[in-house]
């Protein structure tokens, strides 16, 4: 069964980007489990903003992925790599998980974030935190968040000093 992946990075103090959406301050020096993340996804969804940031950075990286745009403003449009949706959140993603058997990456930013936290249908959070203090900036969770509960399924602390947790949601029953 796809899940929803939120995979990203943050600073310590949690910020995914600086003030002005720049990203100078993550590391490339590894894969950090990248490549084998990646293998498992099928769809990728994100903000316009963040869509627009990653085009500054050079040739879209998820080539053979289907691609998602959150937009209220470019709803119905496509390009050469997305297309750009609107609408009901939950139908959206019940929609991609019944076309896809690989996982759906939730890549950013802080506002698309927050949407997906309030109709709960994160699945898992891959957390990678690097040791910085940005002081300012994109907060990863930007609030009004709900409380939601998760276990820790896997952490792995790395020679850089990223520290990258593996959270799934814990569902109460009904």
């Amino acid at each position: 069964m796809s899940r929803v992946v939120l995979y990203i990075a943050s600073s310590l103090d949690g910020y995914i980007a600086r003030p002005e959406g720049d990203v100078d301050w993550l590391f490339h020096d590894h894969d950090y489990g990248y490549s084998e993340f990646i293998s498992r996804v099928g769809t990728v969804v994100m903000g316009r903003v963040t869509y627009e940031q990653i085009l500054t950075f050079g040739e879209y990286p998820y080539p053979g992925t289907t691609g998602y745009v959150l937009s209220r403003t470019k709803a119905g449009e496509r390009d050469e790599n997305v297309q750009f949706l609107a609408g009901d959140l939950s139908r959206l993603v019940a929609e991609w998980k019944a076309e896809s058997g690989k996982n759906i990456w939730l890549v950013g930013g802080g506002q698309v974030v927050r949407e997906f936290l309030l109709h709960d249908v994160i699945d898992e959070f891959v957390l990678s935190f690097q040791p910085i203090l940005l002081g300012e900036g994109m907060p990863l969770f930007p609030p009004p968040t709900p409380q939601l509960s998760l276990t820790l399924v896997d952490s792995h602390a790395y020679d850089s000093g990223l520290v990258q947790l593996t959270y799934r949601r814990t569902r109460q029953p009904d």
